[in-house]
């Protein structure tokens, strides 16, 4: 049964048997723990000093309880792998478009999309910071001088030394 859609009196009944204190000791929603001891046939009430030992494992806890730690243990680890992947995916689709950009610029081609932009604005103020530091145009990377002029900079013409706005 959702949170949300329990009633004032089973909300009441939940934390007589799982006091919040206990819940947040445990790791585990107030109402879930209710349930679970429900379903197990326990009427007392647990208590602070009966979670911290159970979650420290200093004594055995229940195997309600040891189920509970299981599938919240495995939910984490879900949810954990799903951000990893996103963020995996994410920084994946990141390189393959910092490579298409990088091949545009050395081929000239035009850079299209608001991110590709970016990448392509990020290498010409990179580049063009190594110039007014005193770096020689020659010293540059050939993706740098094509960034250069891609944003509008002739690395021979002083005049246009200005930093990418």
């Amino acid at each position: 049964m959702a949170t949300s859609r329990r009633t004032l009196a089973q909300r009441r009944a939940d934390r007589a048997l799982c006091s919040i204190p206990v819940a947040q000791v445990l790791g585990i929603p107030v109402h879930t723990v209710a349930d679970a001891m429900r379903w197990a046939g326990v009427d007392e009430p647990l208590t602070v000093t009966q979670a911290r030992s159970w979650r420290a494992m200093a004594s055995e806890p229940p195997g309600w309880l040891a189920e509970l730690f299981t599938e919240t243990a495995a939910r984490r680890s879900r949810r954990e792998h799903r951000e990893q992947l996103r963020t995996f995916e994410a920084e994946h689709a990141t390189l393959v478009l910092a490579d298409e950009v990088e091949q545009r610029l050395l081929a000239g081609r035009r850079i299209r999309g608001d991110e590709a932009e970016r990448l392509a604005a990020d290498l010409a103020f990179r580049a063009c910071k190594e110039l007014l530091r005193g770096a020689e145009p020659c010293d540059l990377l050939a993706l740098d001088r094509a960034a250069l002029r891609w944003s509008g900079i002739d690395p021979g013409d002083r005049g246009t030394w200005r930093l990418p706005e």
